[in-house]
């Protein structure tokens, strides 16, 4: 997985909390109510954590609640974008159309397949 340059910023800052926080991966999934093996994956950068997970990372390390959020900003940003082509961009969207295409038209299947199956019980 390629991980964004301020994802990999936000997970050092994360690592660094955690140090001075001084506690367990256990102990931080008690404090934070997330499961360790999500802190696992924060901390590993494998998934970047919902806001509040990192804001009471922040209390529990002392760190700068505005540096913390402006980095978790970013790295959101950064995650936005490298999921969806640029606007404007026909050759990425038509493979994007691609892709996708066959998904579509196995749910608008599923779905007909479900209102005949209601229509029918309806008898």
């Amino acid at each position: 997985m390629d991980i964004d340059e301020m994802h990999a910023r936000l997970v050092a800052e994360l690592r660094a909390l955690r140090t001075e926080a001084g506690l367990t991966l256990r102990e931080l999934s008690l404090k934070v109510h997330v499961s360790d093996s999500s802190l696992s994956r924060y901390f590993a950068g494998q998934a970047l954590p919902p806001w509040e997970v990192v804001a009471t990372l922040t209390d529990l390390g002392g760190g700068n609640h505005a540096e913390m959020r402006r980095l978790w900003d970013e790295a959101q940003r950064e995650r936005r974008q490298s999921r969806w082509p640029a606007a404007g961009s026909p050759a990425e969207v038509v493979a994007a159309e691609r892709r996708l295409g066959p998904v579509v038209g196995i749910c608008a299947l599923i779905a007909a397949s479900g209102a005949v199956g209601w229509a029918l019980g309806r008898r």
